[in-house]
């Protein structure tokens, strides 16, 4: 594969990887297997939740580009350079491994697993900046699922933004991997801000069981003035740790910064996760089409786990029909060629189900949906001619 064909995705892994074999190597020679052992399982731990999963659609995409064989070949490039790194740990199971992987598709490869040579890193292939990166990214979209899931609003549903704020340094590295994080938090903007003033909002609440001592009938007034003035000017005030003088019936009070309590909390709109000096805000506000694309997310998942329930192959091409009120109906109708894309449907058709159909009825929206599925064949290409 052409290295300038791997996407940052796949230059991320296998710079991790290389440094992996590093690692290795060097815990086994100095007698620390299990050390050596941990860097695996956190390596295989990156490489199923965040590449193999960022990468789905390239390896299911009909077309044989450069982008789908340099997917393939790094996910390849690592199981095969895994299974030489963990031959000394489970040798029984990598030798299968190893039958599968590489003697299936070279029969000249060495007979065994164990009669390979040991893997050697590609200092080349690291890059410290771009794994930096990345797990910057990562990072982000742990925060901002955490945030959505505080919200109550599931990845599934589409949503406007993503306000991300950090030190501009951080937000340089973000900005990379821009397209990354929009897709894996499923939203249509994102947006670098140093400002946390964009996304918060600050209270000032007097601390009565210090000033009510202090100044007794005049708390009222105290805090009727304060709502009264600029509550961010306030807030950077006392929170630098100076004092603020406020005029009452003539008389200049100064409030202490330990005489007041700064709350922030999230603009209405918005659900935020904070760590590190990294706040991720999602924007929760749900537009009609946001809404719509949410349902047809919704149908796609339905019709996936309805495929596995019927027996189908990954690779089986089906035909789906459905009946369903006029709210999903038009929802099929404008996501069509995306439910189709997703599901391996050569058809979508609102109509009864034929014969021998697998049939199955979900609440989705208020609706209810019924489904039916029919395997056609493997083969997708009818696929333009078929819908």
């Amino acid at each position: 594969v052409n290295f300038d064909s791997l996407s940052l995705l796949d230059r991320w892994i296998l710079s991790k990887l290389n440094v992996l074999v590093k690692y290795v190597t060097e815990r086994l020679e100095d007698f620390d297997p299990y050390d050596a052992a941990i860097a695996i399982e956190r390596f295989v731990e990156d490489l199923s939740t965040w590449f193999v999963r960022r990468s789905r659609r390239r390896f299911w995409k009909s077309e044989k580009d450069e982008d789908k064989n340099a997917a393939y070949t790094t996910l390849y490039t690592c199981l095969t350079t895994l299974v030489k790194l963990l031959a000394p740990f489970i040798p029984f199971t990598t030798e299968e491994m190893y039958q599968n992987l590489v003697r299936n598709v070279d029969p000249k490869a060495p007979e065994s697993v164990h009669h390979n040579s040991w893997p050697k890193p590609n200092e080349e292939l690291i890059d410290e900046d771009l794994m930096t990166d990345m797990d910057l990214a990562i990072k982000v979209c742990e925060l901002g699922r955490s945030a959505r899931s505080r919200s109550g609003i599931k990845l599934r549903q589409p949503l406007l933004r993503v306000i991300i704020v950090a030190d501009e340094k951080t937000l340089e590295r973000i900005g990379k991997l821009k397209d990354l994080i929009m897709e894996e938090l499923n939203v249509k903007d994102l947006r670098l801000s140093t400002e946390k003033e964009e996304i918060l909002k600050y209270a000032i609440k007097l601390r009565p069981q210090i000033l009510g001592r202090k100044y007794g009938k005049l708390l009222p007034r105290i805090q009727k003035t304060i709502e009264e003035m600029d509550v961010k000017t306030l807030a950077e005030l006392f929170k630098s740790g100076k004092s603020v003088t406020v005029k009452i019936n003539g008389e200049e009070i100064d409030l202490l910064p330990e005489e007041v309590e700064v709350l922030t909390n999230p603009k209405e709109e918005y659900a935020i996760a904070e760590e590190d000096g990294l706040l991720v805000a999602v924007d929760t506000r749900i537009t009609e089409a946001l809404r719509k694309e949410g349902f047809a997310r919704d149908i796609v998942r339905r019709i996936q786990n309805q495929r596995k329930e019927a027996g189908f192959k990954i690779a089986d091409w089906i035909e789906t029909y459905y009946e369903t009120g006029p709210e999903l109906s038009a929802v099929f109708e404008e996501f069509e060629e995306y439910i189709a894309n997703e599901t391996l449907s050569k058809v979508i058709r609102k109509s009864k189900p034929p014969k021998n159909a697998h049939v199955a009825t979900y609440e989705i929206g208020g609706e209810t949906l019924k489904i039916c599925l029919l395997y056609t064949s493997p083969s997708p290409r009818d696929l333009s001619t078929s819908r």
